[in-house]
């Protein structure tokens, strides 16, 4: 269940969303070039950022250390402990992603739902919304995983930001959704409120269950409420109490 556009027209052009985009393209494609070195040094590892809250100037992983694809290796390692390497990455991480597929999905939900959310705040706003958003998310997940040393990458803990928002301002907008089942294949159409509280419905199952495997779903609740409080307090005056411009039928 992919959602490929929405009806809500932004009104403007939305040049930080499309900015935000291109930079996680070209981020990636350095990431790709380096063999992963940017996902060491930059990936957010939570027990690192933890130590540093503690005042421990190392953290050693406990059960044999982790390579940047998660996979345990037979030699334990330890991490040196500084402002930079514990706080940057709650920053550098949100533009890092495990592969394409991973790239492709987040800039998709990002086209579809950011250009609306830069339109009820203005670009600026818009740009340090985003911003917040994916360090909130970022700073939850370490404090759902303190003892984590796996680096976690993505811009999805921001993007979920811009999900939250949207499902706040733009609920009766109509989203179209493809699906398929085997060699079944289609569209259909559901208002952004299902859409979007369907995917944080699973998050939250899955984060309480501790099903979410690779996936950091607490990043991905994290960025949804912090996006629902902050375009409360950011939405300027003008546009308070702003409907939705159109709730007609995709066609």
């Amino acid at each position: 269940m992919i959602p490929i556009r929405d009806s809500e027209p932004s009104g403007i052009t939305p040049y930080v969303t499309i900015a935000l985009m291109v930079l996680n393209i070209l981020c990636f494609l350095i990431q790709l070039a380096s063999e992963d070195a940017l996902v060491d040094g930059f990936g957010l590892r939570p027990a690192i950022l933890a130590g540093w809250i503690e005042g421990e100037e190392t953290v050693t992983d406990p059960v044999g250390a982790y390579d940047q694809f998660g996979y345990e290796q037979r030699t334990r390692r330890e991490y040196d402990i500084s402002f930079s390497i514990a706080l940057l990455p709650l920053f550098t991480s949100m533009f890092l992603h495990g592969g394409i597929l991973h790239l492709f999905g987040n800039m998709l939900f990002l086209w579809i739902f950011g250009d609306n959310v830069e339109g009820r705040l203005g670009h600026l706003r818009y740009l340090l919304f985003y911003i917040i958003c994916g360090v909130a998310a970022s700073a939850f997940h370490a404090l759902m995983n303190p003892e984590s040393l796996i680096p976690t990458i993505g811009a999805s803990g921001a993007i979920y930001g811009v999900l939250g928002a949207y499902w706040l301002c733009f609920p009766h907008s109509l989203v179209t959704i493809f699906y398929w089942f085997y060699i079944l294949f289609g569209t259909f159409q559901m208002r952004a409120s299902w859409v979007l509280g369907i995917y944080v419905g699973l998050d939250i199952f899955k984060g309480l269950n501790d099903t979410g495997g690779n996936v950091a779903v607490w990043a991905h609740i994290g960025g949804f409420f912090a996006g629902l409080g902050l375009v409360i307090l950011m939405t300027p005056k003008s546009a308070r109490g702003k409907r939705p411009t159109r709730w007609s039928v995709i066609r």
